[in-house]
């Protein structure tokens, strides 16, 4: 990843009920990078939209 984006490792469930794996935090862009569970591709969303559709949980 790159300099400006933070390197994270937290679990989080969407508003479907499916849970992610955020990777990273790009702080300049301010979005979310996260990974689902079978998908190939990383995720990301803006940081606002990030934040009204999903909610952390515990590991």
């Amino acid at each position: 990843m790159e300099e400006n984006i933070q390197t994270l490792d937290r679990l989080y469930k969407d508003h479907h009920g499916v849970v992610v794996n955020v990777i990273g935090y790009d702080r300049i862009g301010q979005r979310v990078i996260y990974r689902r569970t079978g998908y190939e591709w990383e995720c990301a969303a803006p940081l606002i939209i990030f934040r009204a559709r999903f909610r952390r949980i515990d590991k």
